[in-house]
């Protein structure tokens, strides 16, 4: 038998149909309405499971309430638990990250006797929240402009060396993938630092062609070359007392490293065409896509320059390597998309979550922040569904997700081949019936529920087209 079940609701057709279904599992249910009534029943319980009412049409009082307890879950529950989210498809944008935290296990309301037997079998599975041991610890830092949060332990360091450093006059390198939120830090830095006052300049030197980039960084004279019409002052100047963001220095000359090399360690620069001698006030931070350290044993970047760069260097991990902080960014990233157009989102779809999360985001950052604006602006009805992404995303995720059967296959599972098999089958007969539901179960010699819950095992369900997955939905 199971351990006791806490359904968390105020709704009572909710918890007579769940009562009945968990009954056949051999889960008894006891119901709480309020946060004070779940804590005395989770001391009383020992490990329990907890059902948690989160569908997306939550009146707002209800929603901060949920909040409120999934905190609790998190940060204040000495018994361990397991938590079950109950939703109808679509979960609350307002409770996705706090949910994410706590759980991966989710119920569709109406639950139906196939989805209450394979819950029984989930339950088994899933891990129980303790607090401060299976939780991540996280950072947050801010200035007036923005803020940056992480659940990634290899990134708390950086937060905290950034946050200390930000207000000595040093020479910083960020290291990182495109993407990765170099830019993000180094104008975090100069708001964190005495500069902010002063002018923050961000130059990405792979932007600009190589006989333009001395010009750019340190200016020029009238008539010092063709098309210099004017005299122009560059980055360096133009900085003041301010900060100096120089992006994809790995890209740099060998004449234009050394000229780099030169303001670091003295402070002056010429402008292109002058010999007079000038000085720079402006606080450099260098950022680089790739590791120069390799870059300088091949060669191809100044030992000397390195050494004067590496004194304080920030790797900054790729989104692959920070699995816990892609639902927190995707939930900020909609919040801005949403003020800056109008627009109002507020539920979003349970298979968007766990396509964002395995989705290797090769782009990183950025590539996540346009994915999220494309989705908002192509939501209908405040409803965020994996259709509004790009179709690219998808594939790739199914790619990922086939490649791993594949692989599954060489280990010579038979439960492995026969899952392969299974979802290579549902393929092929939902194309051939045009994703109709009851004509797919029919042809297969199963029942609706039966293919429906095959579909959500092998997440099929969002595979559909717009247009097929309406008529899926309305067979169900």
């Amino acid at each position: 038998m199971h351990p006791l079940g806490i359904l968390y609701t105020s709704d009572t057709q909710l918890e007579q149909k769940l009562s009945r279904q968990l009954e056949e599992i051999n889960l008894n249910l006891k119901t709480v309405s309020c946060l004070s009534e779940l804590t005395c029943a989770l001391q009383e319980a020992g490990q329990p499971v907890l059902f948690i009412d989160l569908r997306a049409d939550l009146a707002s009082s209800a929603i901060d309430d949920r909040k409120a307890v999934l905190l609790y879950i998190r940060e204040q529950c000495e018994a361990p638990v397991k938590v079950v989210a109950v939703i109808d498809q679509f979960i609350h944008i307002e409770l996705l990250e706090s949910a994410n935290f706590v759980t991966d296990c989710y119920l569709e309301y109406p639950p139906v006797a196939d989805e209450i037997q394979s819950l029984s079998e989930d339950l088994d599975a899933i891990p129980p929240v303790v607090k401060s041991a299976s939780l991540p610890e996280s950072r947050h830092i801010f200035d007036r402009n923005q803020h940056v949060t992480t659940y990634t332990q290899s990134m708390i360091p950086i937060l905290d060396q950034i946050t200390k450093i930000a207000r000595h006059n040093v020479t910083l390198l960020l290291v990182g993938e495109t993407g990765t939120g170099k830019t993000t830090l180094a104008s975090m830095i100069h708001e964190l630092s005495p500069r902010s006052a002063e002018p923050f300049q961000n130059i990405a030197c792979g932007a600009l062609p190589s006989d333009l980039i001395e010009s750019e960084l340190f200016g020029h004279l009238r008539g010092s070359f063709t098309g210099a019409d004017r005299s122009k002052i560059g980055r360096f100047e133009a900085a003041g007392k301010g900060t100096l963001l120089l992006d994809e220095i790995d890209i740099l000359s060998s004449k234009d490293q050394a000229k780099l090399l030169k303001v670091i360690e003295t402070g002056q620069f010429e402008p292109v065409g002058s010999t007079e001698s000038r000085f720079s006030e402006a606080r450099l931070i260098v950022a680089a896509n790739v590791e120069l350290d390799e870059l300088t044993r091949n060669n191809k970047f100044r030992s000397d320059l390195y050494y004067r760069l590496n004194v304080l260097q920030f790797r900054l991990p790729a989104l692959r390597e920070r699995p816990h902080d892609i639902i927190p960014l995707a939930v900020q990233f909609i919040t801005e998309c949403c003020e800056q157009h109008g627009i109002t989102i507020t539920k979003i779809h349970r298979s968007v979550p766990e396509m964002l999360k395995q989705y290797q985001w090769p782009g990183n950052l950025r590539e996540l922040k346009n994915q999220i604006q494309r989705a908002v602006l192509f939501s209908n009805h405040g409803e965020l569904t994996s259709h509004e992404f790009s179709p690219n995303i998808i594939e790739d995720v199914n790619k990922g997700r086939q490649e791993e059967m594949h692989r599954a296959i060489e280990s010579k599972s038979l439960a492995d081949q026969v899952a392969i098999s299974e979802m290579h089958l549902l393929q092929k007969s939902l194309s051939e019936n045009g994703y109709r539901k009851t004509a797919t179960a029919k042809a297969l010699g199963i029942s609706r529920v039966g293919l429906y819950k095959k579909m959500r095992k092998y997440g099929m369900l969002e595979q559909a087209k717009p247009a097929a997955r309406k008529k899926i939905q309305s067979e169900t």
